[in-house]
């Protein structure tokens, strides 16, 4: 039986064979959505490894952050934008699943092991009723199992979609984001360490509002964890 089994898989498989979603070629048997190869490939930051690094720097002086990473470096026509091109428009929410646990995989180790609960930035409900899904939530619930920790995306709620921030300035990205998060479960988080978790950072504003309104409740602290950020080179 276990032979019939493995021809019919290993038939299927050549039948209708499966793609890597990063690069497109055939699956081996043993792979699932992305190739081993592509994982190898993956242009990590290795920012969780010091404190410092660009990504905390973007919240220096404006919020509290404990720690603030990105896994990936973000490169145009790079392999992490093709990977998050079928996370968020081609609906490949095991992307988001697979990129969260080799993120919980590194972080074990390090600055995010006393975080007590795991929280994805929300969609505003608008956004969230025509995409379908968000896209963030895959991509914390597979972090959050990794870490051995609490997850919860009913935390916070988006009040209204924010424009986008590109071409803003500081000070009309500050307004953009303002007052733009409710904590709607504040006693899941009272005394809590959280790990706010996204796909991607580019100036920071939205989850610095996002991290804002989690401290507003009792003795909070907040750390930011995203999939990527751009690349500096």
């Amino acid at each position: 039986m276990a032979e019939i089994s493995k021809y019919l898989s290993d038939f299927s498989h050549l039948a209708f064979p499966f793609n890597c979603l990063g690069c497109d070629n055939t699956l081996d048997e043993n792979e699932q959505s992305i190739c081993d190869h592509c994982k190898e490939s993956l242009p990590q930051t290795r920012y969780w490894e010091y404190p410092d690094n660009q990504v905390a720097k973007l919240f220096w002086g404006k919020i509290p952050l404990t720690f603030a990473s990105s896994y990936l470096f973000f490169i145009k026509d790079g392999l992490v934008q093709q990977l998050m091109h079928q996370l968020k428009y081609n609906g490949k929410k095991e992307v988001g699943a697979i990129l969260g646990q080799l993120f919980g995989r590194v972080l074990k180790d390090g600055h995010f092991t006393d975080v007590d609960v795991v929280v994805p930035v929300p969609l505003h409900a608008d956004k969230l009723k025509k995409r379908g899904f968000n896209q963030c939530d895959f991509i914390a619930a597979a972090l959050a199992r990794e870490l051995d920790k609490s997850y919860n995306n009913r935390v916070v709620q988006r009040l209204r979609a924010n424009e986008t921030q590109t071409k803003k300035g500081r000070y009309e990205r500050w307004i953009n984001v303002k007052e733009l998060f409710r904590v709607t479960e504040p006693q899941f988080v009272i005394g809590k360490h959280v790990l706010l978790i996204d796909d991607v950072v580019t100036t920071g504003s939205t989850l610095e509002a996002c991290a804002d309104a989690i401290l507003q409740v009792q003795d909070t602290k907040v750390s930011v964890a995203t999939l990527a950020c751009p690349s500096p080179y």
